[in-house]
């Protein structure tokens, strides 16, 4: 086993970002734990050039602007696999850090791989090697890290530049180049992991499920329980769980007494939360005390079944789409998955696949032929 480098103060942090900068790519990988957390809390960063490999301590360097400089250049390509959730972890320290992005598993879904297609298993399919697994329950906080642990961090950097180049020649070939490039950069304008305190019901699972009269309650709760969870650091799950967050509402509890009397509220949101729940409900409480939902517009609305005739339709989009896919040997569910295509059926326009390159190869198509 090779002695890894390891990264842990401003000075030699200079040192590596410096020899970089001379790169003309970098692969990057990350470590972070979140289970505790709202956010993600990054503790290793590593990185690959050209010339040589090595792990950043975060926890142990709190100036970062080195990294910023090089994640910002535009000249130096960035190669992660799967970004989304690294790209979560480095806005917690770091402001915009990545341009230029080369998504290995992105570049597989154009390569026919399959849309989710793991980095150990597209390591062992194009480098015939087979990577260690024993270290993805560790704890990234805990120091000092072990060389074992630091070597199987640094292997989720050490063949990005080969998948790339792999995987590069074929996407030229095919000609989907501009495809992947295109849907990199969607990516990093999607920010889908930065949440909005007042769009919180938007993700609420079972929100039509609620009584059209209760649902400005559970609306509001969404947007205590996504502050609260933020304030805190903490899991919204923790703060107050969904099935609590549906029974209370359906509930209206006037009071403490009858809040702990929920089954499926602890003691704990009892405790220390309690009074501010039932404040919520008394701020956003049906105006009528009748059973009706007159007047009431619903803020979730359940979405009507299909019917037979519709069900054919997006099974025939379905057919098309796998069909078109394998003539050009890309991941068909990086077309559109079936719920874009009910979505469509049910008159919904706002779906990946009517935008950019998508609508472009196959969403125009699919318009006149379908709909």
């Amino acid at each position: 086993m090779t002695k890894i480098k390891l990264i842990s103060n401003r000075h030699a942090l200079d040192e590596c970002i410096c020899a970089a900068k001379k790169s003309k790519w970098i692969g990057v990988d990350t470590e972070f734990l979140r289970e505790k957390t709202y956010y993600p809390l990054l503790c290793l960063i590593q990185m690959r050039t050209e010339s040589e490999g090595f792990c950043i301590d975060v926890l142990a360097i709190e100036d970062l602007i080195p990294l910023q400089e090089v994640f910002a250049d535009k000249n130096i390509i960035k190669i992660i696999h799967s970004c989304r959730q690294d790209l979560e972890a480095l806005d917690q320290r770091l402001d915009d850090p990545i341009c230029n992005l080369y998504d290995t598993q992105i570049a597989a879904a154009f390569c026919g791989y399959g849309e989710q297609v793991s980095y150990a298993a597209l390591v062992e399919s194009i480098c015939q090697v087979r990577l260690e697994k024993s270290h993805t329950r560790t704890d990234w906080s805990a120091r000092p890290l072990s060389p074992a642990q630091l070597q199987y961090a640094i292997d989720d950097v050490n063949y990005l530049d080969r998948l790339q180049e792999f995987l590069g020649r074929q996407l030229s070939e095919s000609g989907c180049q501009a495809w992947h490039h295109d849907e990199c950069g969607r990516v990093l304008k999607l920010k889908n992991y930065l949440i909005n305190p007042e769009d919180a019901w938007k993700r609420l699972k079972g929100g039509a499920k609620i009584p059209i009269r209760y649902q400005q309650s559970a609306k509001a709760l969404s947007i205590w329980r996504e502050r609260k969870a933020q304030q805190r650091n903490r899991p919204r799950e923790w703060i107050l769980s969904t099935r609590a967050l549906t029974d209370i509402c359906i509930r209206q509890p006037a009071s403490l007494a009858i809040l702990s009397g929920i089954e499926s509220v602890n003691a704990g949101v009892v405790r220390n939360s309690g009074a501010a729940i039932l404040g919520v409900l008394k701020s956003n409480a049906p105006k009528s005390n009748t059973c009706t939902n007159d007047g009431v517009n619903p803020i979730w609305k359940k979405n009507a079944p299909l019917d037979k005739q519709q069900r054919e339709r997006v099974k025939a989009i379905m057919n098309k789409l796998k069909s078109i896919a394998g003539q050009v040997n890309i991941s068909e569910s990086i077309l559109a998955n079936r719920n874009d295509i009910e979505a469509l059926i049910a008159g919904k326009t706002n779906i990946p696949l009517l935008e950019g390159w998508r609508y472009e190869f196959i969403g125009k198509q699919i318009l006149a032929e379908f709909t």
